[in-house]
């Protein structure tokens, strides 16, 4: 997986595509160790650590939705990211 801090231009949609799908993994992860107050990488789980992830989230999500659809189509915030379920 490539460092966060990459410029995400630089990478192709098959790129893009993986990490993308790497970082809901990590989210959702993130997500239930936060909600069982469970450590993840071994630290707690903080709202800030939470929020900082599912803005990776929607930073690879926006990039890819610009290599498919040539703009951002549909808007991401982090409350609906951690409220969503799945």
């Amino acid at each position: 997986m490539p460092d966060v801090a990459t410029d995400l231009t630089t990478l192709g949609l098959d790129e893009t595509k993986a990490l993308f799908e790497q970082l809901q993994a990590r989210l959702n992860a993130a997500k239930i160790a936060y909600l069982n107050n469970t450590l993840l990488d071994g630290q707690l789980v903080s709202y800030e650590h939470l929020a900082a992830i599912a803005k990776q989230v929607i930073r690879a999500n926006y990039r890819l939705q610009e290599i498919q659809f040539g703009k951002v189509r549909l808007k991401l915030s982090v409350a609906k990211l951690i409220r969503r379920g799945r």
